[in-house]
């Protein structure tokens, strides 16, 4: 686990991918786009997005 409680890495769609760090998700909420774990640019609330995987939108 890291400092925030969550799990070091995240299945999706098959594959394993790290944790985005505290710094990132903060970010993300911040800014108008997000990520997907697999680098993709979408909106914060897109159903694949970081802060939509980790229900935080």
């Amino acid at each position: 686990m890291n400092t925030i409680g969550l799990p070091e890495t995240i299945t999706w769609r098959g594959d394993d991918y790290a944790m985005p760090t505290e710094a990132e998700i903060e970010f993300w909420t911040l800014d108008s786009v997000c990520e997907t774990p697999d680098g993709d640019i979408v909106e914060p609330d897109h159903p694949d997005s970081w802060l939509s995987l980790l229900g935080l939108v």
